[in-house]
């Protein structure tokens, strides 16, 4: 089975999210010879003012979670995914179990860790808990590429101090649409370019855009977002952003 994880934040009603799934389960998730979607829900006790855990409490889910992935195992399970929001830590599996065997390993790790624990257990032929709740929108995997991209200059050092040059491009099948794109976001760059190239079959009408700003994650993805959006409204695709690392 797979174990290739990803993790990113999303809003959930009125609350913030952090969701964690299993990417590499979604070439196999159909042939899962598991036909129930078993959910734990762990009440935090001491979650900060976005309902999210703080301090020692992450090392108590943690322990949960193991327990949770040690039972369900192998035959019996596996997990695809947490959720964390409104003071709460679901954990999702497949599984053959039925909702007593789920039940009663609730109630048993609800004594063993003093947690309190809601549980079900339903029938998920579909499999739309990892479809429909997991697996990431559009928005969400823009959210992951930026979470990377500062992850990445994090480690060659980025300070996140100094505003700098920020490079974005597009791409489009005709000049039409890319000019479309154009009066859609242009008062936002600095520097506008347009070119053509090859790309694949068929020539690709470009935009480099350019903006000075500082690339976190926070400053970054109010604006991927906005134009991977204004890209597909467009026909075209937003193909990221770029910058210099700045080690103060």
């Amino acid at each position: 089975m797979s174990d290739h994880w990803e993790t990113f934040p999303c809003q959930m009603g009125n609350h913030v999210a952090w969701i964690s799934y299993d990417h590499g389960l979604r070439t196999e998730i159909e042939s899962l010879p598991f036909s129930n979607c078993a959910r734990f829900a762990v009440v935090l006790k001491s979650p900060d003012e976005r309902g999210l855990p703080s301090g020692e409490e992450f090392s108590h889910l943690n322990a949960i979670e193991d327990q949770l992935t040690n039972v369900l195992s192998d035959q019996t399970g596996i997990q695809i995914g947490r959720i964390t929001t409104g003071g709460k830590r679901h954990f999702i599996f497949f599984t053959s179990w039925t909702e007593a065997d789920v039940a009663s390993l609730a109630e048993q790790l609800a004594e063993q860790f003093d947690y309190q624990i809601l549980f079900c257990c339903e029938p998920d032929p579909e499999r739309a808990a990892y479809w429909s709740e997991l697996f990431p929108t559009e928005d969400d995997w823009q959210v992951i590429q930026d979470i990377r991209t500062e992850d990445a200059l994090r480690r060659e050092g980025e300070a996140f101090a100094t505003p700098r040059p920020i490079a974005h491009w597009a791409h489009f099948d005709n000049p039409q649409d890319r000019e479309q794109f154009i009066i859609l976001v242009s008062e936002h760059f600095e520097i506008c370019e347009l070119s053509e190239s090859p790309r694949g079959d068929h020539l690709s009408y470009t935009v480099r855009l350019a903006h000075t700003g500082l690339p976190d994650y926070g400053s970054m993805n109010p604006l991927t977002l906005f134009l991977n959006r204004s890209a597909k409204e467009c026909g075209g695709d937003y193909d990221g952003w770029e910058t210099q690392v700045c080690r103060d």
